[in-house]
């Protein structure tokens, strides 16, 4: 066949074998087996110093190997299965929470409905005897015209720690 170049990819000839490439192969001799180049072993004739010698360091070396990777994949499995458990610990806790929530809002309701203004004024003028003050008994005082700030004692000291100190114990306590 004739190769151009457009049909080089359909081209069998390079396919074919070729006459060179098996003369080569015929006449190099390291390619070829003999019978005299074959050495036969019997399964009993192999001898204690032709066998493969094991090195102990490399054993022991797989044997930690393995015990290190069995022990990390079994504290992964631990793990996940206690993150796994204190999961559902908090779901359950969250639910409680919220219900614990629920109740509290339907008793604050019920204190609030029997602590209402009236019912509360009610008992006082039924069961105390009180009245309802008039506009006439109400007294009303004048504050003064803003407010003011005493400073009742003053630190002794201009440390900025310490002020800063001072003012984060006057919140706390």
């Amino acid at each position: 066949m004739a190769a151009n170049k457009h049909s080089e990819a359909y081209d069998l000839s390079l396919f074919e074998p070729d006459q060179k490439r098996t003369v080569k192969r015929e006449k190099n001799p390291k390619n070829q087996m003999n019978e005299s180049n074959l050495i036969r072993l019997h399964p009993g004739s192999i001898t204690k110093a032709q066998r493969r010698k094991r090195n102990p360091v490399a054993i022991l070396g797989v044997a930690v190997l393995t015990i290190l990777v069995a022990s990390v994949c079994a504290t992964i499995v631990q793990s996940n299965v206690v993150l796994n458990e204190l999961n559902e610990q908090i779901v359950s806790a969250n639910a409680t929470i919220v219900k614990q929530q629920n109740m509290a809002a339907q008793y604050q309701l019920k204190v609030d409905s029997k602590l209402s203004g009236n019912v509360v004024q009610k008992y006082a003028e039924e069961n105390l005897g009180m009245i309802q003050a008039k506009n006439a008994q109400k007294r009303f005082i004048s504050l003064s015209s803003g407010d003011e700030a005493i400073v009742l004692r003053e630190d002794e000291s201009n440390n900025p720690i310490e002020t800063v100190a001072n003012a984060f114990k006057g919140l706390w306590s």
